[in-house]
């Protein structure tokens, strides 16, 4: 019978997945939910000294790799911030919306767009990988401070962040 959880049906992108955190992001540990979604932990500091340390969850949904190439921003892993934590920055910022994030559970959880939705590989041969989702995750930190320390205009980091 075939598991709810892709990483028991597919070792081989598991093992995929393991090798390219450890390569790129070697701080991060691999842990699963109560649920069983599998997620990664560890923290970046894109800007170095003139920006945050940034507590990271990088959370693949049971159906890795998955997308309907429409409505699922950021395929099917999903990079949430734990500290900070976006849901009070956003508070911080009243009326400014923060740009490239979307929100779950009433507003409450708020996770960061890592790859346009018909850009999500999705194939047998090609999928996309927690380490490719967490490069564009920190990406969008290092703008997002510069934006914050006053180093480039809002409009810049709500219209161009892939031209960054």
């Amino acid at each position: 019978m075939k598991s709810i959880y892709w990483y028991e049906n597919d070792r081989q992108l598991l093992a995929g997945e393991v090798a390219a955190m450890k390569k790129f992001f070697p701080n991060f540990k691999l842990m699963k939910l109560p649920d069983g979604r599998l997620y990664w932990r560890g923290t970046v500091n894109p800007l170095g000294d003139a920006g945050s340390v940034w507590d990271l969850m990088v959370i693949y949904d049971n159906n890795h790799p998955h997308t309907d190439g429409v409505n699922t921003y950021g395929g099917s892993i999903d990079v949430y911030p734990v500290k900070p934590n976006l849901a009070e920055l956003q508070k911080k910022l009243g009326d400014v919306s923060i740009p490239h994030i979307y929100w779950k559970n009433n507003y409450k959880d708020a996770f960061i767009c890592t790859v346009r939705a018909n850009e999500f590989k999705d194939s047998e041969t090609k999928s996309s990988t927690a380490a490719g989702c967490l490069s564009w995750a920190c990406k969008w930190i290092l703008v997002f401070e510069l934006w914050l320390n006053g180093d480039i205009p809002f409009e810049a980091f709500r219209t161009d962040l892939h031209k960054f």
